[in-house]
């Protein structure tokens, strides 16, 4: 794992730009990525068309893999940021056709697989199983290609100066050490944190800032800018089976093949383990294939609803890993938060951040810097509530203002993620004040913090949710809000916050899940097999059940949370005291006070869009904007 970044003008970068040390400092900014090791290289002679820098976190090929790196002729000059988890096979059908190696690293590879079919670099990606965001000089065509994997687990940010310089880098931060540039917020972007919690791609909190799309290979070249597609993600597919069949076997053996590739390292692998059925079943799977025990770490939480700390303790018991327990108790909520705003380019409103770093603080504390996760499991096997309130809302759409009522009348409780709460939710995503939502509104609302009709919206806010619906339009509910989540709510808050916290304290997170081979074969299988009446995750807990204890398996989800409900109603309730006026522009401050007033007195709760609102305020000041 490592931070990225670079530059490229077709004509050649400006003597300022080569003179001054800009792409050094970019590459320093990335340091917290990759704390091992530090490298520069200029491509095209003396006036060079582009700089590739990288930071890298040590974790392959410990002796030869610096970067950038480039193939035996110096066509493809690669920096890296992730792995690629097939490269010894690869590099063993590459030797045996005659190509040359100075080390056994990931990052050669790629050059070396480029140079071997220079004019066909989309062939290449398609070879590759892993977690990437790639920056490729090629030398002969005077050309760079930036790259991003299928699943959006590495993160690549670019921009296009005036002079037609395009820079790029695994953080905004990076940027900012560009002579001349001066990032202006984007407001549509903000909208969409409080509405979704997260900015989706191609937008970032800066304008002319953009974030390439999962699947997709930027070409800049002396004809300009463009982006192309190389992965088109499947869309789940419709229909009934008669049973569950040879599915469980097809997952397990493919779920078992993305571990051990994933299980491949020169340091030592553990794994995060909440004691819930993704990441058990990830844990249980390496384990079987170690000769030592597996090292595994969980947090507990100070608050009732959110503690999973004893389910974490059960699975490792029969697992009988290595276990390391933390805590998060409101001690730890004004440190954190800081050290957050520290590393957060832009906001992101997901309350499992804080567990979430303090979880990396104790992996990396006890001296890992790689760690195996369940992430990307509810995504493909529909192991959200939401999906659920899928298959009731055409049914309760008729009956909304009947509902409506009867949920109004709910008793309003703060522990965990209440039914109360999710029964209001799933009302105010039925219908706005115009009539029924389209189904993608309303599951973004589901899933997100304020409601569309609180906030005064940019005409084409709805364009890049609407684009994705469209993709998805001719399969069943559920599987088009599965479809949605992974480009939406995985890609650009899931794994956003996993990368930021991961990458803050230098550990490399990998998930079996987010392989592209298991994201295909879930689409593949019709939806029964994922959600079956109210059972979710059907197949996948037909795997589980021969290698975990069965309450384990058919546990309530719980999901990974903060209470930062309660804790905002207590020990961070001075963060709700500016909110008004610092998002004055963004949210009536009547209508923000309000829920301030309600959701201090517990008449209601308003945890995400304070939350929300907070992370937004807590941005701007630390950048000014």
């Amino acid at each position: 794992m490592c931070g990225i970044a670079g530059a490229f003008r077709a004509g050649g970068l400006s003597p300022e730009l080569v003179r001054d040390g800009v792409v050094d400092a970019m590459t320093d900014a990335l340091t917290h990525r990759g704390p091992d090791a530090r490298g520069i290289r200029a491509v095209g002679g003396t006036r060079p068309f582009a700089i590739l820098g990288a930071r890298r976190l040590a974790i392959l090929d410990l002796e030869h893999g610096d970067q950038p790196v480039s193939d035996a002729h110096d066509r493809f000059v690669v920096s890296m940021n992730g792995e690629v988890y097939n490269h010894r096979s690869l590099h063993k059908q590459l030797a045996a056709q005659g190509h040359a190696f100075r080390g056994h690293g990931d990052t050669e590879l790629v050059a070396v697989m480029l140079a071997a079919n220079p004019h066909a670099p989309a062939r290449t990606l398609e070879r590759l199983h892993g977690m990437f965001a790639l920056g490729i000089a090629d030398v002969a065509a005077r050309r760079v290609l930036l790259v991003r994997d299928r699943m959006g687990q590495k993160p690549v940010y670019w921009t296009q100066l005036r002079d037609g310089t395009v820079a790029w880098a695994s953080e905004p931060r990076a940027l900012l050490a560009l002579p001349g540039f001066r990032p202006v917020e984007d407001r549509r972007s903000l909208q969409a944190v409080l509405l979704f919690e997260y900015v989706p791609t191609p937008w970032s909190c800066w304008q002319g800032v953009h974030k390439l799309p999962p699947g997709s290979m930027l070409i800049a070249d002396a004809d300009g800018v463009r982006i192309e597609t190389w992965w088109q993600p499947p869309v789940p597919r419709a229909g009934r089976s008669s049973g569950l069949g040879r599915w469980p076997e097809s997952l397990r053996n493919a779920l078992q093949l993305a571990t051990v590739q994933r299980l491949d390292a020169d340091v030592e692998i553990g794994c995060l383990l909440s004691g819930g059925l993704d990441s058990s079943t990830v844990a249980a799977l390496a384990s079987a294939r170690l000769d030592r025990p597996l090292r595994t770490f969980s947090l507990s939480v100070d608050a009732t609803g959110f503690d999973e700390g004893a389910h974490a303790r059960r699975v490792a018991a029969h697992l009988g890993t290595e276990h390391r327990a933390g805590r998060l108790t409101p001690d730890d909520l004004l440190p954190t938060l800081d050290a957050i705003g520290a590393h957060m380019d832009e906001p992101l409103a997901d309350s499992s951040l804080i567990a979430t770093w303090k979880l990396m603080e104790l992996v990396r504390g006890a001296g890992l810097k790689c760690v195996l996760s369940g992430d990307g499991a509810d995504e493909s096997f529909a192991g959200y509530p939401t999906y659920l309130a899928h298959r009731l809302a055409p049914v309760a759409a008729p009956g909304g203002a009947v509902l409506a009522a009867a949920v109004a009348r709910l008793p309003t409780t703060h522990e965990g993620v209440t039914r109360d709460y999710m029964a209001r939710r799933f009302v105010q995503g039925l219908r706005g004040p115009d009539g029924p939502r389209p189904w993608a509104h309303m599951h973004q609302v589901w899933m997100g913090a304020w409601l569309p009709e609180e906030l005064t919206l940019a005409p084409d806010f709805w364009q890049v949710v609407d684009d994705h619906a469209r993709a998805a339009q001719d399969t069943d509910a559920v599987s088009r809000a599965m479809y949605l989540d992974q480009r939406l709510y995985l890609a650009d808050g899931v794994l956003v916050k996993v990368d930021r916290a991961s990458m803050a304290h230098g550990v490399e997170v990998r998930s079996p899940f987010l392989d592209h081979s298991i994201v295909e074969l879930a689409a593949d299988m019709s939806r029964d097999l994922k959600l079956s009446g109210r059972t979710t995750k059907r197949v996948l807990k037909a795997v589980a059940r021969e290698l975990l204890p069965a309450d384990i398996v058919d546990r309530r989800k719980q999901g990974f949370g903060t209470p930062v409900g309660p804790w905002l109603r207590g020990p961070l309730t001075h963060l709700l005291h500016p909110l008004p006026e610092l998002l004055a522009d963004l949210v009536s401050p009547e209508l923000l006070r309000r829920c301030i007033t309600e959701h201090r007195d517990g008449t209601e709760d308003h945890r995400r869009r304070l939350w929300a609102a907070v992370c937004i305020a807590r941005w701007r000041q630390r950048n000014g904007a």
